[in-house]
C-alpha cells in the first residue's frame, strides 16, 4: 500500500463516503468491509462492520451490519448523490482470527449477513475476498473501483 496524499482512513464501526481521486482504506480481522461505488459520479463509500446483528442500546449503528449497512446504501444515494442502478459493492475481511472452541465465528457470521442484505437490497457484489485467518490491509480507489488487497504475509491482489 503507497502513501497517497488523498488516502482516508475508516475505523471500526466507522462510515466514510467521498468522490474520486480519494482513497478509502482501512485493516480488517472478523470484521467486514463493504465497498460500494457508484462508477458513474465516481461516488465511493466504506463500511467497516464489527458484528451481525446490533444488540443493545448501542447507538453507533454503523458497528453492525443490520442496520448500518441499509443505513450506508440509504446515505451514500440520498446524500451524496450516488445512483442506485449504478451501485456495486465488493467485501473484505471475516477472518476467523481467534480459536473459538466450537463457538461462533463471527467472522462467518459477519460475511453471512452482509451478503444477505446486499442481496435484500439489490445490490451485486462483484469481488470478494473473505475468510481465512489473517488480516486484511484495503485500500479503495474511488476514481477505479479497484480495492487494491494485502492479507497481511501474502502477496497485493487488486479486486
Amino acid at each position: 500500500m503507497n502513501y497517497t496524499p488523498n488516502a482516508i482512513t475508516v475505523g471500526v464501526g466507522d462510515l466514510k463516503i467521498t468522490q474520486a481521486p480519494n482513497v478509502l482504506k482501512t485493516l480488517l480481522g472478523s470484521c467486514i468491509g463493504i465497498v460500494l461505488h457508484d462508477p458513474v459520479n465516481k461516488i465511493g463509500g466504506l463500511l467497516h462492520i464489527m458484528l451481525p446483528k446490533k444488540n443493545g442500546k448501542d447507538l453507533k449503528i454503523t458497528k453492525y451490519a443490520d442496520p448500518g449497512l441499509p443505513y450506508f446504501i440509504s446515505h451514500i444515494v440520498t446524500n451524496a448523490g450516488a445512483l442506485r442502478g449504478t451501485l456495486y459493492a465488493k467485501i473484505f475481511g471475516g477472518a476467523k482470527m481467534f480459536e473459538t472452541n466450537g463457538m461462533l465465528n463471527i467472522g462467518e457470521s459477519n460475511e453471512r449477513e452482509v451478503r444477505r442484505i446486499l442481496k435484500e437490497e439489490g445490490i451485486k457484489i462483484v469481488a470478494s475476498r473473505t475468510g481465512g485467518t489473517k488480516g486484511y490491509n484495503i485500500a479503495f480507489d474511488t476514481h477505479t473501483g479497484d480495492v487494491t488487497c494485502r492479507i497481511f504475509g501474502e502477496t497485493v491482489n487488486i479486486y
